[in-house]
């Protein structure tokens, strides 16, 4: 069984609460009046030395937060000055400013490169006759992607959207139309990828997925 406690300044007031009784009569107890004298000794030390390493705690507390204020005083206006900096060198138009204030200039921005092609386009047609497409991509870097339409008969793609989303819905599809061919293609300023594989819609079907044709619904 556990006598002392497990924490040091446990086990100092520990002996603190018995030091009176333990000096009022050491032989009672199996010990000597040096010995109380000396242990009284050492736990005076041990309590003034957890004090000072309060205090000096205490202290450092102060000083780091003294410190961590300084230093964010010191980055709030250090940055507002290099933004003038900075700033200073763009309407100057003088790259000298950079080497001058020894002030790393802006990085050239990496060009975004090609869009990829839309992924897993889906067709459907509603029940009011509209075509609902959906397909896979990403947005990012002004990516926006154009649909393409193909009527039955025609030999040519229509551009009939550009938009800035995942999905499009037509609803101008000419009345008594019996099939439709759509293909996707994302853009990214004049860079553009290459066009889905094109899905075609009949009257009256279910949802395709990919390459081919609906098969009408039983």
């Amino acid at each position: 069984m556990r006598v002392l406690p497990k924490t040091r300044i446990g086990r100092i007031e520990w002996f603190e609460e018995r030091l009176d009784a333990w000096a009022a009569d050491p032989g009672a107890i199996g010990l000597t009046e040096g010995q109380i004298i000396e242990l009284t000794a050492m736990v005076a030390a041990a309590r003034q030395r957890y004090l000072h390493a309060e205090q000096a705690r205490a202290a450092a507390r102060s000083a780091t937060v003294g410190f961590h204020d300084a230093e964010d005083s010191l980055t709030h206006s250090g940055r507002d000055l290099i933004a003038m900096i900075k700033a200073f060198a763009e309407t100057s138009d003088d790259a000298g400013v950079y080497v001058r204030a020894n002030v790393p200039p802006p990085s050239v921005p990496t060009p975004a490169g090609p869009p990829e092609p839309p992924t897993e386009v889906v067709g459907e047609i509603t029940s009011d006759g509209a075509v609902r497409l959906r397909w896979g991509g990403t947005l990012a870097h002004r990516t926006f992607y154009e649909v393409l339409r193909r009527l039955a008969g025609e030999e040519t793609w229509t551009l009939i959207a550009s938009i800035g989303a995942k999905g499009f819905l037509d609803m101008a599809v000419p009345v008594g139309t019996t099939s439709v061919q759509y293909r996707v293609r994302a853009k990214r300023g004049e860079a553009a990828s290459a066009g889905s594989a094109p899905i075609t819609l009949r009257l009256g079907v279910e949802t395709q997925t990919g390459m081919g044709e609906l098969s009408l619904v039983a």
